[in-house]
C-alpha cells in the first residue's frame, strides 16, 4: 500500500494522462519513492519503486507517456521510462543532471519538446529534448531566478500553460521582488510579462493557468491560502 509509516509522507501527486478516466495517478514520497494508483481496481498498487536516497518533490509523465521526470532533495533531475516499472533491481535513470542544490520542480512542456526545473541554486532551467535523451543532459537556458521563499512560505514551481498562444508555449512562476509580481516567461525563457496589483499583497509562491485557451487567466496563491486571479 501507500502506508509507509509516521515518518514518510505523500509529497506530490500527477495524473497519468494515459488513462483519460483520471483514475490512474503518480505519488512521490518524502523517502525518494514513486508509486503507481490504479484506482479503477480499488486503489490497486501498480507498482512502488524506490528512484531516489532522497525526497522526491514532483513526477512528471511526457505527454506521449512512458518517458518520466523526478526532480527533489538529491539535487538531480532525472528521466526514466516507466516500462521498466516496476522492478526488483535497482534502476539506473536514463538520463540525469545535476543542479547543484535541491530541486523544486520539474515539468514538462505541453508538446514535450521541454523539460523545466526549478531549482535551489537560484536558476529556472530549460532542457531541450530531454525526454531522449541518455547520459548527462544540460539545459539549453538557465534563467537565474531568486527561488529563496524562506522557511515559512511554499517554494516555487514554475508551471507550463496546458496550451499555447500564437504557437507559443510560456510559463508562470511566483516572485520575491517587490512590489509583489507573477511572472510569465516563454518557452525559450524570455520574460515576456510581469503581473503587479493592489490585490497581490504577499509573495504568490504557487502558480499556474487557467486552461482556458482564449486568453491567459493567472491564478496564484501564497501560503496563507490567498489567492490572486488575473486576466
Amino acid at each position: 500500500g501507500t502506508d509507509q509509516g509516521y515518518n514518510s509522507w505523500i509529497q506530490s501527486m500527477e495524473l497519468d494522462h494515459r488513462y483519460e478516466s483520471g483514475k490512474c495517478f503518480f505519488l512521490s514520497t518524502s523517502e525518494g519513492r514513486v508509486i503507481h494508483i490504479d484506482s479503477r481496481a480499488k486503489g490497486k498498487v501498480t507498482f512502488n519503486q524506490v528512484l531516489s536516497p532522497k525526497k522526491i518533490n514532483t513526477v512528471n509523465l511526457h505527454p506521449e507517456g512512458y518517458i518520466m521526470a523526478t526532480a527533489g532533495l538529491s539535487t538531480f533531475v532525472e528521466l526514466w521510462d516507466v516500462r521498466n516499472m516496476p522492478s526488483t533491481k535497482k534502476l539506473k535513470s536514463l538520463a540525469s543532471h545535476c543542479a547543484g542544490r535541491s530541486i523544486n520542480s520539474a515539468y514538462f512542456s505541453p508538446n514535450g519538446t521541454k523539460l523545466l526545473t526549478t531549482t535551489q541554486s537560484n536558476t529556472l532551467d530549460i532542457y531541450e529534448g530531454a525526454h531522449l535523451a541518455s547520459g548527462v543532459v544540460k539545459p539549453m537556458n538557465s534563467i537565474r531566478h531568486d527561488n529563496q521563499t524562506g522557511r515559512w512560505l511554499s517554494t516555487f514551481m514554475a508551471r507550463w500553460h496546458p496550451g499555447t498562444f500564437s504557437d507559443q508555449e510560456m510559463f508562470v512562476v511566483g516572485s520575491m521582488q517587490q512590489p509583489r509580481t507573477i511572472e510569465i516567461f516563454g518557452g525559450d525563457g524570455e520574460l515576456m510579462r510581469e503581473i503587479r496589483g493592489d490585490a497581490l499583497t504577499a509573495v504568490a509562491s504557487r502558480c499556474c493557468f487557467h486552461p482556458n485557451a482564449n486568453k491567459p487567466i493567472v491564478i496564484g496563491g501564497n501560503s496563507s491560502g490567498r489567492l490572486t486571479v488575473a486576466r
